[in-house]
């Protein structure tokens, strides 16, 4: 069937009102926010404030110790003041990067495939590490890993028949891409200077909550736990990168804190928040703990014979880094605080957001060694075919598929 796209224009109309709604914020509510945070800064402590949200389990973000070493709730970048073109920042970005190695892993999936009797998934996963010398010196690697009948598909309570769960291969494509991170942490720990580890999305994987508690526990909860400890272990930094966000974590800590001023208005994102704070590229907030849901009090696993807990050790901050509307969100381990080395780790990622124009290179590289175009499901479909004929194994085309495509021929 054709596409009409002037009836979906029509649709689309139907929907002025609700984007509106939820894609703005009444500038008078920003106002209360910004308001109430400039005031917190003046009010309480770090100690104050926390025992003011301490009441609840959950208040969304926690004061770390950068709140009482400073006035305002966003560290400047000063040296960006000056700046006028992009060059300063691709100046600022070769001496930032020069000799350091970056790492990044991305993945992409194929399935449960459909188009046979017999189901099957593919998960991909690449990594790079640059580091970033003179003779463009870097190392990377793909895998690939075949997802069997039995994996894709879930028994039903009765056990007499298996149906096929399309959200597997995400599922397994999350764990490799994990366990990838932890072994690029294995093996470059001993570089000097120390790698720095950038993930493609926050550390506190919040969005499994959707998910079955098995599902949420093996595949997500596990894995992240065991990124953070090997990071912690070898010391090797990671930040959990995610380009703009409607993250609420402040504005729910500020509704605690003044819940009289702020408890009837809604959340807001954190990052309209604090636009009204920045002024150069690169400035970022204040670090703070992350504490919205239950998913960061369950980070915890043993690490090379070590318990490991970051119920209230994962910190995250704002970057303002113009190549969106939004700041981008950044996670970390609380242990980077502890080192002292935020400033080091952050400049690190300013300087991939510069070299990508606002978004880290070392991401867009690895997504790019990772992703599988638009042939790879036919040559997949292909090669489980000729191993199903090699082998003489019962894997027939499904004759609804067949039919469709011998249709579009």
């Amino acid at each position: 069937m054709p596409f009409y796209p002037g009836k979906v224009a029509n649709e689309l109309q139907d929907y002025v009102e609700e984007i509106l709604e939820y894609a703005g914020d009444d500038e008078h509510v920003v106002a209360s926010y910004r308001d109430a945070l400039r005031d917190a800064i003046a009010d309480y402590d770090a100690d104050r404030l926390a025992a003011e949200i301490g009441p609840h389990p959950q208040p969304g973000a926690a004061p770390t110790d950068e709140w009482d070493e400073s006035e305002e709730p966003v560290v400047a970048f000063e040296q960006s003041a000056s700046w006028e073109s992009h060059e300063a920042v691709n100046r600022f970005a070769k001496e930032a990067l020069e000799g350091m190695t970056t790492i990044a892993a991305d993945g992409s999936e194929i399935g449960p495939t459909e188009e046979f009797t017999v189901p099957f998934g593919l998960v991909q996963v690449a990594w790079t590490a640059n580091h970033h010398d003179p003779d463009g010196d870097y190392d990377s690697d793909v895998s690939s890993h075949v997802l069997g009948p039995q994996t894709v598909t879930e028994e039903d309570e009765e056990g007499g028949m298996r149906y096929v769960d399309g959200s597997v291969p995400g599922h397994e494509r999350y764990r490799a891409e994990g366990r990838a991170v932890v072994e690029c942490i294995r093996r470059f720990a001993d570089r000097d200077p120390t790698p720095v580890v950038v993930y493609d999305g926050p550390l506190v994987p919040l969005f499994a909550n959707t998910y079955a508690p098995d599902v949420r526990d093996e595949y997500y909860r596990e894995t992240m736990a065991r990124v953070l400890a090997a990071s912690e272990h070898h010391e090797v930094p990671v930040v959990g990168y995610t380009a703009g966000t409607k993250r609420t974590n402040l504005a729910k800590m500020l509704q605690q804190a003044y819940s009289e001023r702020l408890g009837d208005e809604p959340l807001i994102a954190d990052a309209r928040i604090l636009d009204g704070f920045t002024e150069n590229w690169g400035d970022r907030s204040l670090a703070f703990a992350n504490r919205w849901g239950e998913t960061v009090d369950e980070l915890a696993t043993t690490y090379e014979g070590t318990e490991y807990g970051f119920a209230e050790e994962v910190l995250f901050t704002y970057l303002d880094v113009p190549g969106g509307d939004a700041m981008d969100y950044l996670e970390f381990p609380e242990w980077i605080q502890r080192a002292d080395l935020v400033e080091h780790v952050l400049d690190v990622v300013r300087a991939e957001t510069g070299v990508g124009r606002g978004y880290p290179e070392i991401l867009q590289q690895a997504d790019a060694n990772a992703v599988l175009d638009t042939g790879a499901k036919e040559r997949f479909l292909a090669l489980v075919q000729e191993f199903a004929d090699e082998e003489d194994l019962p894997i027939d085309w499904d004759a609804k598929t067949l039919s469709k495509e011998r249709r579009r021929r």
